[in-house]
């Protein structure tokens, strides 16, 4: 296939990865390669998330490749030809105002809730693995029932407050919620943690409480806080006196909501 053009055009080409191998060889000048995003492409495509649209392959007047390197990384990856659009003629200089726009967020893409999609991708990585989480993989975590009960906790109490209203927080409550706890008690007991009503707290979350103030949390660690806020939010330690967090919890936390959520995708036959 000719890849020199003096004059720009552009047209719907299936992609082999045969193809994407040979066309990588034309990667001269172009931006450093990012595995990761190639990864997190090639898995879109093995799942059939692939959607065509205006952005794809692009190459110079001198056939020099300007754009679209970490997408023909991820068919090679794959394994998986794609149709995409390939652009032919560009200036030599076009790649200065390539991927210089705002970019969009995931609420951009999928009109959810930046608060409640926050917690639609933190699900998503737990479930799908990886640290890089597609608009569609995030939208089957919204309909499988997150969603729902994700936006009804932020209606209930919208405060954004450190830590107590962390994403990790607000899985935690979300998922003991569905998995079958007492939505009404973890739903005070969240908004009385956001509006520092503390003398309205259980036992267990005046010690969560504590720690915090105390800097004995590490607020970096999504699982360490998802661990606690399962313990803090399940009604059946609501007298416990003293929050204890073991490495072993913080694996069982993440177990835990991932079980929840393949769960409920496979009742909603979207996993």
């Amino acid at each position: 296939m000719n890849i020199i053009c003096e004059k720009p055009t552009a047209e719907f080409v299936t992609v082999t990865p045969e193809i994407a191998k040979s066309w990588l060889e034309l990667n001269i000048e172009n931006r450093r390669h990012r595995g990761w995003w190639s990864s997190a492409l090639a898995n879109a495509i093995r799942r059939g998330e692939w959607i065509v649209s205006h952005q794809g392959i692009a190459f110079s007047s001198s056939g020099i490749l300007i754009d679209g390197q970490h997408r023909l990384h991820s068919v090679v990856e794959s394994q998986t030809p794609i149709k995409i659009l390939v652009t032919r003629g560009l200036s030599e200089d076009a790649y200065k105002v390539i991927d210089t726009g705002m970019k969009r967020t995931l609420s951009d893409l999928t009109g959810i809730s930046i608060r409640t999609a926050e917690v639609c991708r933190h699900l998503a990585r737990m479930v799908h693995g990886g640290s890089v989480t597609t608009a569609m993989e995030c939208e089957e975590i919204y309909k499988c029932g997150v969603g729902e009960v994700a936006e009804e906790l932020q209606d209930f109490c919208n405060t954004s407050i450190k830590i107590f209203s962390a994403v990790s927080v607000r899985v935690g409550a979300i998922c003991l919620i569905l998995d079958g706890h007492d939505k009404n008690y973890i739903k005070n007991l969240y908004a009385n943690l956001c509006h520092q009503k503390y003398k309205e707290l259980p036992p267990i979350a005046e010690s969560f409480v504590r720690q915090a103030n105390d800097k004995r949390i590490n607020a970096n660690s999504k699982s360490d806080l998802l661990a606690r806020s399962l313990k803090v939010f399940n009604p059946q330690f609501e007298n416990v006196q003293k929050l204890i967090i073991t490495d072993a919890d913080c694996v069982s936390a993440n177990a835990f909501c991932r079980n929840i959520v393949k769960n409920l995708l496979a009742k909603n036959e979207v996993y």
